[in-house]
């Protein structure tokens, strides 16, 4: 993707164009959505209000950060207002994570995976994607970010406005309080932990 090309497009007021950065970015978004709202409706209401704020802002845009850490920054941000808001009501999912909502990672050889195979990995990243909906907001964001959006140091820290170090530290911390909980879970027979980005 040409971000200059499409950005100086949108500003010329060819909005055609947008869907390339919705094709582009939707999955992103709405993962880091359904990661704060652990609801799959509000998850798409909140990436339709992320998509309507990159829309009405993309004239703001100076090319001072890359297109994508802008379109993070205004993600997160409307995650934490959301968060903020409803902060007082809890969301609790029992549903399976599809493949659709989220990425599931498998060594698919010749031979498919036994059904309960596929269950015991949808239960373990339900799990996990609970223990993450749990940590505090700061801990989540970068959790997000860095794992789930695989986005480096250096494009938190733009996108969050914190230095690095800030990064590898919150990083560091939210692995400890997640490797404590997965480890509690993995002494009543669930999850293994790895804390490795692939």
């Amino acid at each position: 993707m040409n971000e200059e090309r499409i950005v100086c497009e949108l500003k010329a007021g060819n909005y055609t164009v947008f869907k390339e950065i919705v094709d582009l970015f939707k999955n992103r978004v709405f993962g880091m959505a359904y990661k704060f709202t652990n609801s799959y409706e509000e998850a798409q209401d909140l990436s339709q209000e992320i998509f309507l704020k990159i829309y009405k802002e993309i004239g703001s845009f100076r090319f001072e950060s890359k297109l994508s850490t802008w379109i993070y920054r205004i993600s997160i941000n409307t995650c934490l207002d959301w968060k903020r808001k409803n902060s007082k009501i809890k969301i609790l999912s029992t549903s399976i994570i599809n493949d659709d909502d989220e990425t599931v990672e498998l060594d698919i050889k010749d031979d498919k995976p036994l059904p309960d195979e596929v269950f015991i990995q949808s239960e373990s990243q339900r799990e996990v994607h609970e223990l993450v909906y749990g940590l505090p907001d700061k801990y989540k964001t970068v959790i997000i970010m860095y794992h789930f959006n695989n986005m480096s140091y250096q494009d938190i820290s733009i996108a969050l406005n914190i230095p690095e170090r800030t990064v590898e530290t919150r990083l560091y911390r939210a692995r400890r309080l997640l490797k404590d909980e997965l480890t509690k879970l993995n002494e009543r027979g669930g999850y293994k932990w790895n804390a490795k980005k692939s």
